[in-house]
């Protein structure tokens, strides 16, 4: 073994003792994506991660690819059911889904997540939300840090669109921020929030948990290094694609999700199948 700290050992790989679940029927698949996309919306809501009536979750759609399942506007996360979800194509139609006098979303989920949707193949979820320390970081319009092991499952994986328009209501924006976002996993909105993508919902809501808890991370370390005159070094290259490698691919990420899914599964009793 080499004694050079800067040379990586070869990894050893991670045994999840399990794989996403895999569907022959697009239907079935519809029907288990709903059901934990709507419990992604409660476990937002376990977590403090989302504002009133702000902030918005999607899955594109098995069946018609051109579509993705969301919110109606205004509904609480931590209600949110199988049935509440309405199915938009990438014109803003509602073509399927909801409950009468609910058929409505958020304008703004659609113009950001009609984007990314239709310029990432691989962006089957996409999560954006208004949590605390993604906004209060965001205010900071910088790159997030590298100051933890956590943080490296963002190595050269999160972007920065590094401007504001104000409320995501014009197209041009939302080609900008698909722009910011490019083939990264995450993205830091300036003065917005948070946006992250994946390949699963789960993967999606993982990603969206750890860049919230690195951002309140990066606040407190670095209020403690000023209120001390402190330095932080942040992690060096080598050390942090090692355990980027190691962590912050897909199926990581939807693992990492599966204690709060089977918690809020749990808690609600599986209301969110409904």
């Amino acid at each position: 073994m080499s004694t050079d700290p800067t040379v990586q050992p070869d990894a050893i790989p991670f045994d999840f003792g399990a794989d996403p679940p895999t569907f022959t029927d697009p239907y079935e698949e519809r029907k288990y994506i709903k059901e934990r996309l709507a419990l992604a919306y409660r476990v937002f809501a376990k977590l403090g991660l989302v504002e009133g009536a702000s902030g918005h979750l999607t899955v594109r759609d098995p069946v018609r690819r051109d579509c993705f399942w969301v919110t109606p506007f205004g509904k609480q996360f931590a209600l949110m059911t199988a049935s509440d979800l309405l199915l938009i194509d990438h014109d803003g139609k509602v073509c399927d889904g909801g409950k009468p006098g609910k058929r409505f979303y958020n304008t703004a989920a659609f113009i950001i997540h009609a984007k990314v949707h239709a310029e990432r193949p691989n962006a089957n979820a996409v999560c954006h939300s208004h949590s605390p320390y993604g906004k209060a970081f965001s205010v900071l319009r910088k790159p997030l840090p590298l100051y933890t092991q956590d943080s490296c499952i963002f190595y050269n994986d999160c972007g920065l669109y590094n401007q504001f328009g104000g409320v995501v209501l014009d197209m041009s924006e939302s080609s900008r921020i698909a722009n910011a976002l490019g083939d990264k996993k995450a993205l830091i909105m300036a003065s917005h929030g948070l946006l992250t993508v994946g390949e699963s919902i789960e993967s999606a809501t993982a990603w969206f948990i750890a860049l919230e808890n690195e951002c309140k991370t990066a606040i407190l370390a670095e209020s403690a290094a000023a209120f001390k005159g402190n330095h932080i070094e942040e992690i060096d290259d080598a050390a942090a694609k090692f355990t980027y490698d190691t962590s912050g691919f897909e199926k990581a990420g939807w693992f990492e999700s599966q204690p709060w899914f089977d918690l809020v599964e749990e808690e609600c009793g599986a209301a969110h199948k409904a």
